[in-house]
């Protein structure tokens, strides 16, 4: 299933193109793409930029290892991927003395011990020891072989053997840096991507986050990036990183004035959802549903009770990007069980099943998807007041009678059974769902084609609890639905187990 992206690609275009916009969140809810999406936007032939992009949530990290030296690990890598050149590589001695102290910090450290308690006394011992030191640094300076890659290549083979540094000015970010300026002499513009940022631990996040922003403080330059990178882009969701900080430093900490740093001009915010929304109806073709006795696709079923209702709840979930192309993915990976099961039974009567009360088959359905009840709950509540496009053929009344036939489904099972032969053709009831009364009926249908009649519901009045009557295009459906949804009863019609074929 592929959607369009070319409004997204124009937007994030304009998002690049704002004066010095050097540094970018790009936000997006999981499984939405974003990855793909920053693929596709860089990778292409005569594209003006060139992308590093990192994942570190691959990384495997050790209490002990600095995630930023790994990191630095990832970017030499894909560098060397590049083809750059390594002929002539001018790095400075300051860049190359921390590393070589690195190497020989056992003959410094006795050096200055020693020469502690003879201060004054002996400035010979000192100086010689300062002088041989000197020697060792132009000898090991002046033999560095630049020209080879070897190098480089060892020093990524020795890696996961050795602990990392807090020092982020050492050798290797200077080669960094070299190699960065090569990709720039090149016309590109060099950009870092550090995705995922959001899925992995939250001290790892904090320290990425903490030495960007520590280099941005001791650079004092707004337009300068840590390895001289043109651009660097994190992406996440900055919901979760929100979240992330609040458990970390607490609720009372500013966040805005932490996150700051790491965007110049605002966050992006990546959003599908119209994209998906206009290609809904193609990707409702490919689904089908397996009803038992026959098969048929999601497309096909608005004159059925549980297409529709599962349709409805689709659309709305991805107006609102509460739905991840993945999960959309998951049904077309095969056909999804709509099958008759017994739902409830009281006495010597025939079982109520979920053909009976459709919203039960629909909710089973959506349970199949996200496999988490409090997670659909929390979309539908999410959804509570918002304005929700409806497909052509619904209606919110539509809706609401399907929730309370699903809520007063002890009722329905008795007036089916009770009255199978006799000669009320009408009863009406009273139901108590989210503080609002509604008064609804339950009328006889004879239906020629079947041994018993059918029975329709039918909502008549919603009153809240002030007295007031609602009109019932105005009764807000997600929020009546999660009422529901909250209610054990009801849960307990529902099939847990996320079953498919």
């Amino acid at each position: 299933m592929v959607f369009e992206l070319e409004i997204p690609k124009k937007q994030f275009l304009a998002h690049l193109g704002l004066l010095n916009n050097n540094r970018i969140i790009f936000s997006g809810a999981f499984g939405t793409g974003k990855t793909y999406f920053l693929e596709k936007f860089f990778d292409k032939e005569d594209s003006e930029y060139e992308a590093i992009h990192l994942f570190p949530v691959n990384y495997s990290v050790a209490s002990n290892e600095d995630i930023f030296e790994l990191i630095k690990y990832d970017i030499l890598f894909k560098l060397l991927e590049k083809g750059l050149a390594f002929d002539n590589m001018s790095i400075s001695k300051v860049a190359f003395l921390p590393f070589f102290l690195k190497e020989h910090g056992t003959d410094l450290i006795p050096l200055l011990l020693g020469a502690i308690p003879k201060v004054g006394g002996s400035l010979k011992n000192i100086s010689e020891g300062l002088i041989n030191l000197n020697k060792a640094f132009k000898n090991e300076y002046k033999d560095l072989n630049f020209t080879d890659e070897d190098r480089i290549i060892s020093y990524l083979d020795s890696f996961n053997d050795k602990k990392g540094s807090i020092n982020e000015e050492d050798f290797f970010t200077q080669l960094i840096c070299e190699l960065v300026k090569q990709l720039k002499d090149k016309g590109k513009e060099a950009v870092l991507i550090i995705d995922d940022l959001d899925r992995i631990d939250p001290e790892h996040i904090f320290r990425i986050l903490n030495v960007l922003a520590a280099h941005v403080d001791v650079k004092k330059d707004s337009d300068k990036n840590k390895f001289n990178f043109s651009r660097i882009i994190l992406v996440c969701d900055i919901e979760n990183i929100r979240k992330m900080f609040a458990n970390r430093y607490g609720a009372d900490v500013d966040f805005s004035g932490y996150i700051d740093k790491f965007y110049s001009r605002s966050i992006f915010h990546y959003d599908l959802s119209a994209e998906m929304i206009k290609s809904v109806d193609q990707f409702f073709r490919s689904v089908v549903l397996d009803y038992g006795e026959r098969e048929i696709m999601l497309g096909e079923v608005l004159n059925n009770a549980t297409g529709a209702i599962i349709k409805q709840l689709l659309n709305s979930f991805i107006q609102y990007n509460l739905i991840s192309i993945r999960v959309l993915k998951r049904l077309l990976s095969g056909k999804q069980n709509l099958k008759e099961r017994a739902i409830w039974k009281k006495g010597l009567y025939d079982p109520l099943t979920n053909n009976d009360v459709k919203l039960v088959k629909a909710i089973d359905f959506m349970l199949y998807l996200f496999q988490d009840y409090d997670v659909f709950l929390e979309k539908c509540e999410y959804l509570i007041g918002r304005d929700i496009m409806y497909l052509s053929v619904i209606s919110n009344h539509f809706f609401i009678n399907e929730i309370v036939k699903a809520a007063v489904f002890r009722e329905h099972y008795l007036i089916t059974n009770r009255n199978r032969n006799g000669e009320d053709e009408t009863a009406e009831f009273s139901l108590l769902l989210d503080e609002k009364t509604i008064k609804y009926k339950a009328e006889k249908k004879p239906n020629i084609n079947k041994t018993n009649d059918d029975y329709s519901f039918s909502v008549n009045s919603v009153v809240d609890s002030s007295g007031s009557e609602i009109q019932i295009d105005n009764v807000n459906l997600f929020q009546l639905l999660a009422a529901l949804l909250k209610q054990r009863t009801f849960k307990s019609l529902l099939n847990m187990r996320f079953e498919e074929n």
